[in-house]
């Protein structure tokens, strides 16, 4: 904590260091309790020299705001429009899990969600190279350029200001693209070895070879969207393995117990392997690895062909496409 303030009339101040490239501070307003939890009400502040700023709080506390300089409406503006784009998804995958549905209408869900989800990531990486000039655009980038196509996230390097060039960010962004550039589409796989889950050192390229298509599927037992993955990959797995496409799990636990736990839970049939060192895995440092589930297609040959593809539709089609 930097600093604490009291809230007297409706007004509060911060005196708080301003420079081009950290202007950015978590603001805690109060600890309201929820369901007898005690729960921080959090408000992204940008300070800016002489800003008088307005702090609002929503009922649901999703739409917390400061307002009143450039770059809190900046924030505020893009927030809102995520929310809003979020809020259509989240309604689409319920609607997609809705067993009042048809198989035909719950698909049909699932095929508008994936579109949107599609928008909602053409959608932050346009706003982020709309703001690469300021704080948030930065930070935007930094966030969810492990989404973004590849060749967009190297345009936008090429477009952010110099006076940015020193931000820890920025300096990490350009080391994560030379990963990234290595281990793109087209290029070749980088082999894992890892223990099994019997302690039996494997690697990759056993199965690599073995399949003309393989799935590594990046994942851990504790992600709620890599275990609700998994049912569609199944799917897949058992309609094309004998068309050679075969599965690796490798998963980001850190801890045995809850990672065996959940291959029995889940009834993988396909191999596993992880060195149960986290988000310090090998895996995350070969692949640049920022958020799981995260997937690569690899053919036999050791060419990457698909790289984090989203939707179990977008995925099938990809692998009935190479499998011709």
């Amino acid at each position: 904590m930097l600093d604490s303030t009291v809230v007297k009339d409706g007004k509060f101040q911060f005196v708080v260091p301003i420079n081009d490239t950290t202007t950015q501070y978590p603001l805690v307003v109060s600890y309201p309790e929820m369901n007898h939890i005690k729960m921080p009400i959090q408000v992204q502040l940008y300070a800016e020299p002489g800003a008088e700023l307005k702090v609002e709080l929503s009922k649901d506390h999703m739409k917390n705001y400061a307002v009143g300089s450039p770059l809190n409406c900046i924030y505020k503006m893009m927030t809102d429009k995520y929310l809003d784009k979020m809020q259509k998804i989240i309604a689409l995958r319920t609607a997609a899990d809705d067993q009042k549905l048809s198989e035909a209408e719950r698909a049909e869900k699932e095929k508008e969600a994936n579109v949107a989800q599609s928008d909602i990531i053409k959608f932050e990486q346009e706003f982020a190279e709309m703001n690469l000039d300021n704080i948030i655009g930065i930070n935007l980038f930094a966030e969810r350029a492990v989404v973004f196509d590849n060749e967009d996230v190297a345009r936008m390097l090429t477009e952010i200001p110099k006076k940015w060039d020193n931000h820890p960010d920025v300096i990490q962004l350009r080391k994560n693209q030379e990963i990234e550039a290595k281990t793109a589409e087209g290029k070749p796989y980088i082999d894992l070895t890892m223990p099994n889950e019997k302690g039996k050192k494997v690697s990759l390229s056993q199965y690599i070879k073995k399949n003309k298509l393989t799935l590594v599927d990046f994942w851990a037992s504790w992600c709620g969207p890599c275990r609700a993955s998994i049912p569609g990959v199944k799917r897949l797995y058992e309609k094309y393995k004998k068309q050679g496409f075969g599965v690796v799990g490798v998963s980001l636990d850190s801890k045995k117990e809850a990672w065996l736990k959940a291959i029995k839970e889940l009834t993988l049939p396909w191999p596993q392997m992880s060195d149960l060192k986290g988000w310090e895995s090998a895996a995350s440092a070969a692949y640049n690895i920022k958020g799981i589930p995260f997937t690569l297609l690899v053919a036999q040959d050791g060419t990457i062909v698909g790289r984090n593809i989203w939707g179990e539709n977008l995925l099938e089609e990809r692998i009935a496409e190479l499998l011709k």
